[in-house]
């Protein structure tokens, strides 16, 4: 994990460094007039600066530092223009780098902060130095260079905050729509689809850990002939408080589905045949409505699959209709 966050930083990095780094590669082309002092300390800070992007694990400190390591460019550029020939240098155009980082992966006030540095990179040299290395038109250009920058970085901000906004968005219909597919409406209750994925999940914990998992099978007792005495409406009404009220005798660790028109199917971690009788027997007298149901149990064994698992469920359930209603019966 560290290697990956180590890995996508220095992507991150890797454009602006190449950019950053430029200018000292272009020193080797025939130029005079150089001090060196200041060359190697701003190349010194520039490489630096480098460094800590990648090394430095900046999301764990707070916000306000993080604009630091652009501050720390600009006045690396400084030096750089202040070892050549001042304004003449040609470096300047570079200090849109940590204007632009910011715009990326910065915070409004920290883009307002790095703007105010590139002023002073521009107007404070031909305040405090002046002619001839910093002229007074410098003044004029750095203002105009500087609200350029700062309407560039405020657009890419704006920008990228509206493609990360339609991310967010995009992943949060992503979930909606597969809890809707996993859910069935009626109940609340995990669907057919949302049961199968839950329970492959479960036998599959239930092999790592080798702890008990039992699996029960419920229906209303003659709810089709309920449903046609009285309308579907009842039917539907029936089945959500039935639902409702199984669910309440269940833990928190517990999973309950709706895999059929009356059917429902238990999910039991940590819990035997004989346990599962139990919470089923409290289930079945909380049912709602006053309706009679019979549930089925099984037990999981090691090396049982879901499909073999619920057959065998299901074959308890149909043994406790046949003998008798508000019946729960195990698999043999």
């Amino acid at each position: 994990m560290r290697w990956l966050t180590f890995d996508r930083r220095a992507r991150r990095v890797a454009p602006f460094a190449a950019a950053a780094l430029l200018p000292y590669a272009l020193l080797m082309l025939p130029a005079t007039g150089w001090s060196i002092g200041p060359l190697l300390a701003s190349l010194g800070l520039a490489l630096a600066i480098g460094a800590s992007a990648v090394l430095v694990p900046w999301a764990r400190l707070p916000s306000w530092t993080h604009v630091l390591a652009p501050l720390g460019y600009v006045v690396s550029l400084a030096l750089l223009r202040d070892a050549g020939e001042g304004a003449n240098a040609g470096v300047g155009v570079l200090v849109l780098l940590p204007v632009f980082w910011l715009a990326l992966y910065g915070t409004r006030a920290q883009l307002a902060i790095i703007t105010g540095a590139v002023l002073a990179f521009f107007v404070l040299p031909a305040l405090l130095v002046g002619a001839p290395a910093y002229p007074p038109a410098g003044i004029r250009a750095g203002i105009l260079f500087t609200a350029v920058a700062g309407i560039v970085g405020v657009t890419v901000q704006g920008l990228v905050g509206r493609i990360r906004l339609q991310g967010r968005e995009r992943e949060e219909l992503l979930a909606h729509l597969d809890e809707l597919a996993s859910t069935d409406p009626l109940t609340g209750l995990l669907n057919r689809r949302g049961w199968t994925a839950a329970l492959q999940e479960a036998l599959a914990q239930a092999e790592r850990s080798a702890a008990s998992l039992t699996v029960a099978m419920l229906d209303l007792d003659d709810f089709k002939a309920a449903n046609d005495r009285h309308g579907h409406e009842h039917g539907d009404a029936l089945l959500a408080q039935s639902a409702a009220s199984w669910r309440a005798s269940l833990r928190d660790v517990d999973v309950m589905a709706r895999v059929g028109g009356d059917e429902f199917a238990v999910l039991l971690p940590g819990c035997n045949a004989a346990q599962a009788v139990l919470i089923l027997n409290r289930m079945i007298a909380g049912t709602a409505g006053r309706t009679d149901c019979s549930a089925g149990v099984a037990e999981w064994e090691r090396g049982d699959g879901a499909s073999a698992l619920m057959r065998a469920a299901d074959r308890a359930l149909y043994d406790a209709k046949r003998s008798g209603r508000v019946a729960v019966a195990c698999s043999a």
